[in-house]
């Protein structure tokens, strides 16, 4: 599926990051950062612009080819594997950043795989997160169309219940992020250190 959403010469979601990435990652110092479901690569390569050491990853080779040509078109590098979320593999706690922004899963999985994000974290390591919220069934800004696959707050409290928890909350706001990421959508944001 994300093969063929990703197979056009346009950046489906945009080439420009995502504006709460943008706010936040400027307040901490550049180190080893990771980017689950990276598709094409547009929060990467921003980080990398900011002198970040960027890992990410995603289950589309066609996400990673267009992630790489954007990242030689701003003339930096990133590290970029094919793998997805149940298989990546941990490593130890070698990042001090993890971004996950729109990284919907059914709940089962999410759960499984923020578990292991938080494995990946040196101590003082940060993870920041923006996805839908279950109120986002009723707008058509994009986004999945089941339940299970978007979060609320006390699902995402849960999961990261071992972390410091600095901000959770649901906000609104509009969306200008390629085709499908456009108009008023309901969303959750999170900060959380290690």
């Amino acid at each position: 599926m994300w093969n063929d959403r990703y197979r056009t010469p346009e950046y489906v979601y945009g080439k420009e990051p995502n504006t709460y990435l943008v706010e936040e990652l400027k307040k901490i110092k550049p180190g080893r950062i990771l980017f689950p479901g990276e598709g094409e690569g547009r929060n990467a390569v921003y980080a990398a612009t900011l002198g970040w050491e960027v890992h990410a990853f995603d289950s589309s080779s066609v996400g990673r080819e267009k992630a790489l040509l954007l990242a030689d078109e701003r003339k930096v590098s990133i590290a970029y594997e094919l793998s997805n979320y149940e298989v990546y593999a941990v490593n130890g706690s070698s990042f001090h950043a993890v971004g996950l922004f729109y990284t919907h899963q059914p709940s089962e999985l999410r759960r499984k795989f923020h578990r292991k994000i938080v494995q990946t974290l040196h101590p003082g390591g940060i993870i920041l997160l923006e996805g839908f919220s279950k109120k986002q069934m009723a707008n058509n800004s994009g986004g999945p169309k089941s339940l299970d696959f978007l979060y609320s707050v006390d699902e995402l409290a849960e999961d990261f219940k071992e972390l410091q928890i600095q901000k959770l909350n649901e906000t609104v706001r509009e969306l200008n992020e390629g085709d499908f990421h456009q108009g008023k959508a309901d969303l959750i944001q999170l900060i959380a250190m290690k």
